[in-house]
């Protein structure tokens, strides 16, 4: 993970917002963006909670979770390979499949580093998932 994780006062690794918005636009256009930058991606602060934030790249808004070297789940209005290139550049491993949430109506790119052949099998059997592919 990139060097932006840090330990906070609960000793639990976090990823801070500006730090998620910092370190994909940097994966994505090998700089941070400024405020003369018509595009990148920006997170909106209010929608930080414990393992996520909510974002925007390009009107393409998307929410994300993730836990530390275990997964990354990434809900957006429609796919960007861009997003799933930066999220993939930074977390440092691939996305395992891709589905429509039937709860969300988004579509949600999933990566897992601990066993994502089981997550598949699960997420096969789930009936709020549409459209399940292997990437």
């Amino acid at each position: 993970m990139n060097k932006t994780i840090v330990t906070g006062c609960d000793v639990r690794e976090k990823w801070l917002w500006y730090d998620v918005m910092h370190d994909l636009n940097k994966a994505l256009y090998g700089r941070e963006i400024t405020a003369k930058d018509v595009k990148g991606v920006t997170i909106d602060p209010l929608s930080v909670s414990e393992h996520g934030c909510g974002g925007n790249l390009e009107g393409n808004k998307f929410y994300m979770t993730w836990v530390k070297d275990k997964f990354l789940l990434v809900s957006m209005q429609k796919y960007s390979t861009e997003l799933v290139a930066a999220f993939s550049k930074v977390v440092g491993y691939e996305p395992f499949c891709k589905y429509v949430s039937e709860v969300s109506g988004l579509l949600t790119v999933e990566w897992d580093k601990m066993d994502p052949k089981g997550r598949y099998e699960v997420l096969k059997k789930d009936s709020k998932v549409t459209g399940l592919e292997q990437l």
